[in-house]
């Protein structure tokens, strides 16, 4: 009798934890000249995000801009580009080549719990206008 009530329980658990991915959603941002549209974006834990249009563009997550223990991802020049998103918090990411011309966005995951790291952060120029518009939003959710 036990290891049937332990079989259903294994089953039901795992019914339970695939029925939460398939609510996971995938949303995009799309590079538009020197811009990712839409800059920042608000996501669920597990969701996705896919960069597209990225014909002479790349995603970096930016190192101090991301949640403590997260994956700093970097994706490859020129290739549209999908991550999927498993910690709370706010991710900071540039375009490597065109940064200079402001162009990067954010995912904001869940809980904002990095917020007060970020606005920790000395940061000026193209990523300071990322993160001050990360902020807004964070600060809005």
């Amino acid at each position: 009798m036990t290891k049937l009530k332990l079989t259903l329980a294994s089953t039901m658990m795992a019914g339970l934890l695939s029925t939460a991915n398939a609510f996971a959603a995938d949303h995009t941002v799309s590079a538009q000249g020197l811009k990712y549209m839409p800059m920042v974006v608000e996501i669920a834990v597990g969701d996705s995000v896919s960069w597209t249009n990225m014909s002479t563009h790349n995603v970096e997550m930016i190192e101090g801009l991301v949640p403590e223990g997260a994956e700093l991802v970097k994706s490859a020049m020129s290739e549209d580009f999908t991550h999927t998103f498993d910690k709370e918090g706010i991710y900071i990411y540039k375009c490597t080549p065109h940064i200079g011309a402001g162009m990067g966005g954010a995912v904001i995951v869940g809980n904002p719990v990095n917020l007060d790291a970020i606005k920790a952060q000395d940061v000026s120029g193209g990523v300071g206008r990322i993160v001050r518009k990360a902020i807004k939003s964070a600060e809005a959710m």
